[in-house]
């Protein structure tokens, strides 16, 4: 807080003119040590005390001096102290805004990190719309999330009351994306052991590390290397495979997205097989793949399929064609 440093400042500014005085007083005009430092108080607090002893004229050239210094380093503190005390204020009040704000999220996304990885995700999902909160302990990259316009809470993630304070239990994912792995691996282990449903995501710096955060209950892992090494060779051997995704997944750019959706018990498609749902009929969207209650993945089902509650559809197709392939999964026909 610039005030806070500016009243750091004052006060040993201020402590030095006093000392410089008192020690002044003493040399000059060999007066005691008490003595001179009273004499100094009363001339730069500008009290109007009369003299505690006789001063020659250096001393009174000493003692303008002083009053033209003392007085407005005096001021200068007082400016300092009521600037730091109003940032004080301003910060309280803040810090408790943003607690009700926190404490008003619903189906929310939690990023734990605001590094180079957590800082791109934040604005990826942002250019989406999503309700995002970021978790950072570090004082600087806290700062830096809040200019760039995040809702941050500033405290350890690692630590369970974080998490719950960050609204854990009402969230929709958590994304651990902390630099060291070890701190991710007990994010992840925190996470689960609060919200075993919450869909958990976390990123692996180093490759042995994947699988003990898929042991701790992480959902997903993603290697930022391994997916840039995927990339690449992607980008070399099939480019345009590698264009379609960029279409795809460019999702605030361009007009196809990809989204999943949970089947629910009112589904006006449940019993019906993919083929007599005829959801490209009805929503204009695609059907790439369901995954059943167990995690098992079918990439382009069969169309005898049969959709069950339980089940999660990823489909494909421009905003409007997703809104309605999603009103479909959702029961309102």
């Amino acid at each position: 807080m610039k005030g806070v440093t500016r009243l750091r400042v004052a006060a040993a500014i201020l402590g030095t003119v006093v000392v410089v005085g008192t020690l002044g007083f003493v040399l000059i005009e060999n007066a005691p040590l008490l003595d001179s430092f009273f004499m100094t108080m009363i001339t730069i607090s500008t009290v109007g005390y009369s003299e505690v002893f006789p001063l020659s004229q250096t001393g009174e050239l000493f003692t303008v001096g002083l009053i033209v210094v003392g007085v407005g380093t005096l001021f200068y503190t007082a400016g300092a102290a009521l600037e730091a005390a109003f940032e004080n204020l301003s910060g309280r009040r803040g810090l408790t805004r943003m607690t009700r704000t926190i404490e008003r999220l619903t189906d929310h996304h939690i990023i734990c990190g605001f590094g180079r990885v957590g800082s791109a995700t934040w604005e990826l999902m942002e250019g989406r719309g999503a309700s995002i909160l970021v978790v950072e302990g570090d004082p600087i990259a806290a700062q830096e999330a809040r200019e760039a316009g995040a809702l941050v809470l500033e405290n350890d993630a690692t630590h369970n009351e974080t998490l719950v304070e960050a609204g854990i239990e009402k969230a929709r994912s958590l994304i651990a994306c902390v630099t060291a792995d070890s701190d991710n691996l007990v994010i992840v282990l925190s996470a689960k052991a609060l919200c075993p449903d919450l869909l958990v995501i976390a990123r692996a710096a180093e490759s042995e590390s994947e699988r003990k955060l898929y042991l701790a209950g992480a959902d997903r892992v993603v290697a930022p290397q391994r997916v840039g090494a995927h990339r690449l060779a992607s980008m070399a051997f099939q480019p345009e495979l590698a264009d379609f995704v960029d279409l795809v997944l460019q999702g605030n750019h361009v007009e196809f997205r990809v989204q999943q959706m949970q089947i629910h018990e009112d589904c006006v498609l449940a019993g019906m097989s993919l083929r007599e749902a005829a959801i490209r009929q009805r929503s204009g969207a695609m059907i790439l793949a369901v995954e059943d209650e167990s995690r098992r993945l079918y990439l382009n089902p069969d169309p005898d399929l049969i959709i069950t509650p339980g089940q999660v559809m990823v489909g494909i197709g421009t905003n409007d064609q997703i809104e309605k392939l999603t009103m479909l999964m959702t029961g309102a026909g």
